[in-house]
């Protein structure tokens, strides 16, 4: 009996049945994970240039697979749907012509050699070595398409005319009668099972056909999905279905397919993982392609509404707008030919910065001239008490904001915190009806000046900074701060200012500012370590001037850089007044050498028209040491950062040193 013959009768060589042994799957099951013996598979690869269509291939067998297991399972559930005479396959393109010499010998081998040597890693290492010269995914695809042929060729005759002899007689020589009108109901059951298994491996396959396809002009995602070690995964599966299908059809089957399940298990688990990844991958590559189109966006837009527009996830929905004043959902076309401030924050937005930017809203000029305001939130956690925060902040606002955190595309938070430095401190930045930004982030200026800065661009911010006669000391002491401070200041009373690290250095300070309190002297004091609408306002102070592109040097930029220094550095620092004019703002290192020596000095005050301030100034003089070195900090201002900065005290170019810096929440 040849060869051919006895495979179409279902036997061996012997001509006995075909049987598969459990050591075969034992050694099938086993090559999914030895990784030793997947590398030598992999070292046969020597792939030729220009060895296929890959596209073209996969058309055909999924047209084949898809219509032979549409047949499988109208015979294992025949009272379900019946398959269509009209599946819809694929167009397949003109001229192509399949490696037919491949897949003739590969399919010997998966249906002839394997049973017959039942050395699966043989069969394998044969295989590996038959598609040596086709690249990753063709091998996948030659080996795929021999299955193919096998299986639907036999699952065809399923479907025979009664008045097709010929057919008919082939499908008697295969065992088709017997197989599709089973006794054995674990049979028929078996082949529901690999049916299944095969849909999966060619689910598997058509994973990396696409992603090999879709990678192309995205190469730096090409090795999201490891197509070598998948095509390895894809070829074992393939083997073990010819192996099982091979056996039942033979008719003699003890195993009864009772290994398969498993083997089906662990071939769904790596359908999952290759599935996972190319899904991944098709979200990446998505979101670049996104990510190219707000860049261009972003630098050149002709539209406000098409680039606020570009913020939201408009087709998860067309109205992403909520007015918090009318309680109202609307259109982003609602802000065409505005001026639009974009509110951007995460939820940790203060009621303090809120209240200014409520004041302003309110202004009857800000609508006159066309103005909104877009809360947009920038917020990566997830949860229902995230949810309410957002909505409670939401309430308090009358502008607009969104529906939802959700409807922010992901993508534009990106192009937020790369093209606008948003980080964690809220921002403002300024829209014109073009869409162009007039200022990158106009928060500083607005929490120091408020509706004064109106409209908010830069050009404002210089001009204010102009104004003759600016105290900084007057622009941090606010009574919203330190309460009845202007009092104080009109009254012409001393002031004291003083914030450190260490609680020891802050009772030396009160101890101290307590006996000349006792004494009599007015002093004012207020400690603000822990104040963080003091240390805002400051950074806003020194962000806002900086902005201004304000030269270093100046009187006003250098005191409020000192005054930032002295506490980075040094760890506090002391400013004292007399009304607005500052007699000391200077390290708390030697003011308070100065407030602890008070009973040696005290009694020079009023002496020879000497007054309070005057000899403390005298006394900071005799214990105040020039440090070596001159520094000063500034706060986290990405863009606005000086490159080269003449030291104040001496002709020599100052070091820029970057500094990372968490204060966990407090200065």
């Amino acid at each position: 009996m040849s060869t051919i013959l006895a495979h179409l009768l279902g036997m061996d060589h012997t001509g006995r049945p075909h049987q598969i042994d459990q050591s075969m799957w034992t050694n099938l099951l086993a090559s999914f994970d030895d990784e030793k013996f997947m590398k030598e598979m992999m070292s046969t690869h020597a792939p030729e240039e220009g060895d296929g269509d890959a596209q073209s291939l996969f058309h055909l067998v999924d047209n084949t697979l898809h219509g032979t297991t549409a047949i499988v399972d109208s015979i294992v559930t025949p009272k379900g749907t019946q398959v269509s005479r009209s599946l819809a396959f694929k167009p397949l393109k003109e001229g192509f012509n399949p490696p037919l010499a491949a897949i003739n010998e590969v399919g010997c081998q998966l249906t002839c050699k394997a049973i017959d040597t039942k050395n699966v890693r043989q069969t394998l290492v044969s295989l590996f070595h038959e598609l040596s010269s086709y690249s990753w995914v063709n091998k996948a695809l030659i080996t795929l398409s021999s299955l193919a042929v096998f299986y639907g060729d036999f699952w065809r005759l399923a479907r025979v005319e009664p008045s097709d002899k010929l057919a008919e007689s082939m499908a008697i020589l295969k065992g088709l009668p017997a197989i599709t009108k089973p006794s054995d109901p674990q049979k028929i059951h078996v082949f529901g099972v690999l049916n299944e298994m095969i849909k999966t491996t060619l689910n598997m396959t058509q994973c990396i056909v696409d992603f090999e396809h879709a990678s192309k002009d995205v190469p730096e995602l090409s090795t999201m999905i490891d197509i070598a070690s998948s095509v390895y995964q894809i070829i074992i599966s393939i083997l073990a279905c010819a192996i099982q299908f091979t056996s039942l059809i033979s008719m003699v089957d003890d195993n009864k397919g009772k290994d398969l399940p498993t083997f089906a298990r662990k071939v769904n688990m790596i359908h999952h993982t290759i599935k996972r990844h190319y899904e991944d991958f098709l979200q990446k590559k998505e979101e670049i392609k996104e990510y190219q189109r707000l860049q261009r966006l972003f630098n050149a837009p002709t539209d406000n509404v098409e680039l606020i527009k570009a913020l939201f996830y408009i087709k998860d929905d067309p109205q992403p707008l909520f007015i918090g004043s009318k309680k109202t959902k609307d259109k982003v076309d609602s802000l065409r030919r505005k001026n639009v401030l974009l509110l951007i924050s995460d939820l940790k937005l203060t009621s303090h910065d809120l209240s200014i930017l409520v004041k302003i809203y309110n202004e009857r000029k800000f609508h006159e001239e066309s103005y909104e305001i877009v809360w947009i939130p920038i917020i990566e956690q997830e949860g229902e008490d995230v949810i309410k925060h957002f909505q409670n902040l939401q309430l308090q606002m009358p502008w607009y904001s969104v529906q939802s955190p959700t409807l922010i595309n992901r993508v534009a938070m990106r192009i937020i915190k790369e093209k606008w430095h948003f980080r964690q401190d809220t921002m403002v930045t300024v829209l014109d009806p073009q869409g162009k930004v007039s200022n990158q982030n106009a928060m500083s200026m607005i929490r120091v000046w408020g509706w004064d800065a109106f409209p908010f661009t830069g050009a404002v911010a210089t001009d204010i900074w102009k104004r003759p006669g600016i105290s900084w000391f007057e622009l941090l002491a606010t009574d919203f701060i330190f309460p009845k401070i202007q009092e104080a200041i009109k009254a012409e009373k001393y002031i004291f200012l003083y914030g450190a690290e260490e609680p020891k250095v802050i009772h030396e300070i009160e101890e101290s500012l307590k006996k000349m309190i006792d004494d009599g002297f007015s002093i004012v004091a207020f400690n603000v370590t822990k104040s963080q609408l003091f240390w805002t306002r400051l950074e806003s102070c020194m962000l806002s001037k900086l902005q201004t592109r304000a030269d270093l040097h100046e009187p006003l930029m250098q005191d409020i850089l000192r005054l930032y220094t002295n506490f980075k550095k040094d760890g506090g620092f002391a400013v004292l007044t007399k009304g607005s004019r500052v007699v000391i703002n200077e390290s708390h290192v030697h003011v308070t050498k100065v407030l602890v020596q008070y009973e040696t000095w005290k009694k020079h005050v009023n002496v020879n028209g000497k007054t309070f301030d005057m000899v403390f100034r005298e006394q900071f003089e005799r214990v105040y040491i020039l440090p070596r070195c001159h520094h000063f900090y500034i706060p986290n201002m990405v863009g606005y950062i000086p490159e080269d900065v003449k030291c104040p005290v001496c002709p020599r170019m100052m070091n820029n040193i970057v500094k990372f810096e968490c204060c966990h929440g407090a200065h």
